[in-house]
């Protein structure tokens, strides 16, 4: 299985630096990466004695790890523990992602030279986190402290600088234990939990909002904010992504034509199809046919 070194770099669309040069100790690599055009998937990987922790904005990616594939939406944490084998199994075009390295914390290097019963016990929760986790309405504070984390690491060095970075690590780590503990409304849950994969699995239907809704029990603009809550998206917005991760798996099949799942999906012509496609993706059905 190939391990991912350390390398710190800048470049058009990426950026890791090292925390731990600002004395930040455990915290091994901070990075963000853009991706203003579909990119070939990454192998499977690990990072070794590392866990790592992302945060996707934008566009929805595909996480694959323990043998499976899971969906993670903009405003979802993602957590890859150590030693196991992962990868994003999609890149698409407008995906944004900010991400972290931690490694296993000793006696003799605490993490964030927290004492060490405290190093111990942050290290045993990041350990037992999901795999996908979502921000909700915190995602906006999340964004903000990966930007403000740059930010200082571009200031010239100041005496509280170090003291800064090291708190917003910390949010961020509160950050997810209060979502991993947060109490859920497990009847509301559960009911958009069924008519988002109801949509997942029928994106060509013409759903209406006050019928979904109406499914979920709940009256519509309270039922969009939950949806989005759940996935990321509003309604229509995630049925057009669910439509055209549909029309890849179509397009794989070689007899069928692009109008052909253009007119499957409900989309309302060929161009309509296309155009879409293309914003999304960042290349044609054609080019992106071609290069599968």
């Amino acid at each position: 299985m190939k391990e991912i070194k350390l390398e710190y770099f800048t470049s058009k669309d990426s950026r890791t630096l090292n925390p731990e040069s600002f004395g930040l100790h455990g915290v091994v690599q901070l990075g963000v990466s853009r991706f203003r055009q579909m990119r070939v998937p990454t192998g499977e990987h690990i990072h070794r004695g590392m866990l790592e922790i992302g945060f996707c904005l934008r566009s929805p990616l595909a996480l694959k790890v323990a043998g499976g594939e899971l969906p993670v939406m903009p405003g979802n944490f993602f957590i890859n523990q150590p030693n196991v084998p992962h990868c994003l199994n999609s890149r698409p075009n407008g995906l944004y992602i900010y991400y972290f390295l931690v490694r296993r914390p000793t006696a003799s290097r605490p993490f964030l030279d927290l004492p060490v019963p405290e190093s111990a016990a942050v290290w045993k929760f990041l350990r037992h986190l999901p795999s996908v986790l979502p921000a909700g309405v915190r995602a906006s504070r999340v964004r903000e402290l990966f930007t403000r984390l740059f930010q200082l690491c571009d200031m010239p060095c100041a005496p509280l600088t170090s003291v800064q970075m090291r708190q917003m690590f910390l949010d961020v780590i509160m950050l997810l234990h209060e979502l991993s503990e947060r109490p859920a409304d497990i009847g509301c849950s559960e009911r958009v939990a069924k008519v988002v994969e109801l949509v997942r699995t029928h994106p060509e239907r013409p759903f209406r909002i006050d019928v979904l809704a109406r499914e979920a029990a709940l009256s519509p603009t309270h039922f969009i904010n939950q949806f989005r809550k759940a996935t990321g998206f509003p309604p229509i917005r995630f049925q057009i992504e669910c439509r055209i991760k549909k029309a890849k798996e179509m397009l794989r099949t070689p007899d069928r034509t692009a109008s052909d799942v253009a007119l499957q999906l409900g989309f309302n012509s060929l161009q309509h199809f296309s155009d879409t496609f293309a914003r999304l993706v960042g290349i044609s059905p054609a080019r992106w046919r071609a290069g599968t």
